[in-house]
């Protein structure tokens, strides 16, 4: 019960906190600190009224007074329009010109203005732009110096407030414990700020720095691999230049080309599908999707790899389950997929495909009697970190396809895992929502 009770008083606080100062998603750094002070001011504003009443400083009380709905209307300005530079600006002048007033009413330098001065220009400090320090603190320096140079030569212009010893205490102590306070809260707040940000920067920095490592993997994996059919092409071209062949040898190795030939584009195809993600991001489309009317294309596709190598396909798919996908995202999926399950099955072995309706979801399972996943490989399957193999062929890959595949099938609100299969071989299942 205790647990549940921590826990509902935490997230409270934490909503309360959000609407106070604004959601970290929202709004920016220096908004919700800005937000938080001036919150803080409005509570410490709003208390001063009667104290200061109280105590006989009847002057302060009403500057206070007006300083309400003139925080009032900055908080607003910041938190719920989000012009938080038009509000630090208005802010600063306000406070400014409020306790220089104030100054003449509350004891000059005898009372508690210059301590009122030096906390709003630490507030001032925590959230305005660095270009603007200078003009702050030049602008605290004038005001200040030049309310005290007045009050020396002219001591008449200020009031006498404090009538006994017991006033002063009166004035001073609450005002030296609320900057004391104000000072304390928003130090701790903006170092922890700091830090999170801090910690949050040296997050992006890891993952860039782990990104750019396997990009430059992938490029050298690339230029490497595409060196093989060129080579290949070539090699055939200058054969065909200087040696006559028959028909028979020369369709067999035209077959072959072609085969390698389709595998560098299906390989090229998913590199350009990757570097448009990486620059314009990815862009979802849900629609209702056939997912017969979808996969067929793509068996035609890979029948080529299958018949080379004599795979039979055993194809089961339900022609009457629709699901809410990406059409070409789904196909992309499919397609990586079946080529995996074709590169890593032996002459000769099956690929079972298959779909059917779970609950409210599609199933998709391409299953093979291939080679299977070693347990080294698991971990990293679906990740960009290229562990790049051979297929019982000789095929070559870049360890790209899967990683697309689970990018995908997260944006199109999916699941996609594998088995290893008892009697030899894997099966990949993807799991997508069905349409309505």
């Amino acid at each position: 019960m205790s647990t549940n009770g921590t826990t509902t008083l935490s997230q409270r606080l934490k909503q309360f906190s959000h609407f106070l100062i604004g959601d970290a998603r929202q709004f920016s750094l220096e908004n919700r600190i800005f937000n938080a002070i001036c919150a803080i001011s409005l509570f410490i504003i709003i208390i001063n009224i009667p104290y200061n009443y109280i105590t006989g400083l009847t002057a302060t009380s009403v500057i206070f007074a007006l300083l309400t709905p003139a925080f009032s209307f900055i908080y607003f300005l910041s938190r719920h329009r989000k012009k938080v530079n038009e509000s630090v600006i208005l802010a600063a002048i306000v406070s400014n010109v409020m306790f220089a007033i104030n100054y003449f009413y509350s004891g000059g330098i005898q009372g508690a203005s210059l301590l009122s001065f030096t906390l709003a220009f630490f507030l001032i400090m925590l959230i305005s732009p660095r270009k603007q320090y200078y003009w702050w603190l030049v602008l605290n320096l004038v005001i200040v110096l030049g309310l005290i140079a007045w009050e020396y030569y002219y001591p008449e212009s200020v009031n006498e407030v404090y009538k006994t010893r017991k006033d002063i205490f009166a004035d001073m102590t609450p005002t030296y414990i609320i900057c004391v306070g104000v000072i304390f809260v928003g130090t701790i707040y903006l170092k922890n700020a700091y830090n999170n940000e801090k910690l949050r920067g040296e997050e992006k920095t890891r993952s860039l720095e782990i990104m750019n490592t396997e990009k430059s993997k992938l490029f050298s994996l690339i230029s490497h691999d595409l060196r093989n059919p060129l080579a290949a092409i070539q090699s055939y071209l200058q054969l065909v230049r200087e040696v006559e062949l028959n028909t028979e040898d020369k369709a067999q190795i035209e077959t072959e080309l072609l085969y390698v030939v389709n595998s560098t584009q299906e390989m090229l195809y998913n590199i350009l599908i990757w570097s448009k993600t990486q620059m314009d991001g990815l862009h979802v489309n849900l629609t209702p999707v056939d997912v017969a009317a979808a996969i067929h294309p793509i068996l035609k596709i890979n029948k080529m790899a299958v018949s080379k190598k004599r795979i039979s396909l055993d194809i089961n798919i339900d022609a009457s389950i629709k699901v809410m996908a990406d059409i070409n995202m789904l196909q992309l999926i499919v397609r990586n997929l079946l080529g995996n399950a074709a590169k890593f099955t032996p002459a000769g072995g099956t690929i079972f495909i298959k779909t059917s309706k779970t609950g409210d979801k599609c199933l998709i399972e391409v299953r093979d009697s291939g080679l299977g996943i070693d347990l080294s490989s698991q971990q990293d399957i679906f990740s960009l970190k290229v562990r790049s193999t051979f297929g019982t062929d000789n095929e070559k890959g870049i360890g790209l396809g899967l990683y697309l595949c689970k990018e995908y099938t997260i944006a199109q609100q999916g699941q996609i895992w594998f088995e290893n299969n008892s009697g030899g071989g894997s099966s990949f299942y993807l799991e997508l929502p069905l349409a309505n």
